[in-house]
């Protein structure tokens, strides 16, 4: 596995193909920088849409940074 900031995969994956590296697969991950602390109440109101939202046929990841 190999983590890195998004404004580097073009140059990443360049560099393993170059190198003979064959990539089989890939996914971006948000990985947040800060956690969020919320109350029990809004964890309900936080979760209650992220379910819509995956609920969505448009909506392909949903992302957040509750603890």
């Amino acid at each position: 596995m190999i983590y890195a900031d998004f404004k580097n995969y073009g140059p990443i994956s360049k560099y393993l193909e170059d190198k003979g590296y064959e990539i089989k697969s890939f996914k971006f991950e948000r990985i947040p920088l800060t956690m969020r602390e919320l109350s029990p109440e809004e964890q309900e109101d936080v979760n209650g849409l992220i379910e819509r939202l995956e609920a969505d046929d448009d909506v392909v990841n949903v992302f957040h940074n509750m603890a």
